[in-house]
């Protein structure tokens, strides 16, 4: 499994208009727990104004390995969730 670890740069705390950054990539059984473990640490790193703007999340990658071209720009899909 690969997870990657993406940080959202935000101009405003909607998180209507963010850049994403890859951070770390992980390959291994338990890459998603351990990018899950390296959040809250990064987030306590921010400061309380960035906290509101700024953020981490952990997303899975499919099997195949991607190349440092595809880790520079990932594709993201445009979905709706409802509850």
């Amino acid at each position: 499994m690969t997870a990657l670890l993406l940080m959202y740069l935000c101009v405003d705390a909607s998180h209507t208009d963010c850049q994403v950054i890859p951070v770390q990539r992980w390959i291994k059984p338990d890459a998603y727990e351990q990018c899950i473990a390296t959040v809250p640490q990064l987030t306590a790193a921010l400061t309380a104004k960035n906290r509101k703007l700024h953020y981490f999340i952990c997303e899975v990658q499919g099997q195949h390995d991607q190349g440092p071209a595809q880790l520079a720009a990932p594709r993201f899909s445009n979905q709706s969730l409802r509850m």
